[in-house]
Parts: structure tokens; C-alpha cells; sequence
């Protein structure tokens, strides 16, 4: 609730986006030792070398056609973690500025996300709308 009141968003999107992230918590990325990385977002690291990361096989789409590839993503020490970066991460970066003037309309915070190109999934938007849509 905390993160989604610094947005300004219905606090469901969050459980949405992260359960679509890591399959309602089944496959949270992990490091080689098996430790957790607590990335509930996704987030990919920007600079690996300065920060804890979790190499992982990802897919990515590419004009609509997807391929896998290996990624850096985030660790972080807690879900808390996650959750704070998740809000910096979106609030620090101005091409999500659309997505977080709409937050106060889970459809098109979600819409403006994918515009912005969080993720590459060209259904990413509507299957965050559709698990949150499932949670009343």
C-alpha cells in the first residue's frame, strides 16, 4: 500500500504487475547460490558492476517475435527493497511520466507503462489489466 500511495495507484496494479512478473511468486529470479533477488518488478540493472545483480534467461520481444536472451536484474536484500526501487525507478525516469500522471486510471497507467516500453511484450499491458481485473 505504501509504494502504490506514492504513485497515486490503486495499490491491485502492483499485485498485477508483480504477480505477472514472477507467476504469483513461483518464479522470482534467484541467484546461482539459490538466494532470492526479491525482484518482484523486473527491474533490469543499468549497471551490473556497481550493484547486485541476478543473471537470468529472459524473453524479450522483438517486432513481435520473441527470443530468449540472458539479463542482469536487480537483487535486492528485501521485497521492501523492491517495492522502494520500484518507485524511484518510475518516478526518476521521465519517459513514465504519461503513466504516472494517469495513475489514478489502472487501465491507462498500465497502457502508458507498455508505451513507455517497461517490457517488451506487446500483451504486457492487457495482462496486467486482466489480473487485476480478477482481483475484485
Amino acid at each position: 500500500k505504501q509504494a502504490s500511495q506514492l504513485i497515486g495507484l490503486d495499490p491491485k496494479i502492483l499485485i498485477a504487475q508483480a504477480a505477472l512478473e514472477t507467476g504469483w511468486g513461483k518464479f522470482i529470479a534467484k541467484d546461482r547460490d539459490g538466494s532470492s533477488s526479491c525482484n518482484l518488478f523486473n527491474i533490469k540493472s543499468t549497471s551490473p558492476q556497481h550493484e547486485p545483480t541476478v543473471k537470468i534467461r529472459t524473453t524479450e520481444y522483438i517486432e513481435d517475435k520473441h527470443i530468449s536472451i540472458t539479463a542482469s536484474f536487480k537483487k535486492y536484500d528485501s521485497i521492501q527493497h523492491s517495492f522502494n526501487d520500484y518507485v524511484a525507478f518510475i518516478k526518476s525516469n521521465h519517459r513514465y511520466k504519461e503513466a504516472l500522471e494517469n495513475a489514478q486510471d489502472p487501465k491507462r497507467y498500465v497502457d502508458e507503462l507498455q508505451k513507455a516500453g517497461y517490457a517488451t511484450d506487446p500483451d504486457y499491458a492487457n495482462k496486467i489489466f486482466s489480473i487485476y481485473s480478477s482481483l475484485g
